[in-house]
C-alpha cells in the first residue's frame, strides 16, 4: 500500500511518497525541474505503481521548495 512520509534534508522537511513491493531492489525517481512527485497528470505516480507491481520498490519526493516540500527551490 502507497505510503506518504516527510524527512530532513539540510534544515528543511521534504515530502515523500513510498510504493513498497516485496523485490530486494528499489528505485528512486527525482523529478525534473519544477515538477512535483506525481508528476505531470500524475503519470509518475502511475510509473511507480505499475515498477512496484512488478516487485520493485519505489520512492519518490518533492525537492526543496517543490510541491510539499519546503525550502528555497534552488533549480534542478
Amino acid at each position: 500500500m502507497r505510503q506518504h512520509a516527510t524527512f530532513a534534508c539540510a534544515g528543511e522537511t521534504l515530502a515523500g511518497t513510498f510504493d513498497p513491493a516485496d523485490g530486494s531492489t528499489a528505485l528512486l525517481i527525482v523529478s525534473g525541474g519544477n515538477e512535483i512527485r506525481s508528476g505531470a497528470h500524475a503519470g509518475m505516480a502511475g510509473l511507480a505503481a505499475d515498477i512496484a507491481a512488478a516487485g520493485f520498490a519505489v520512492m519518490r519526493y518533492d525537492r526543496r521548495g517543490i510541491g510539499d516540500s519546503t525550502g528555497n527551490n534552488g533549480g534542478f
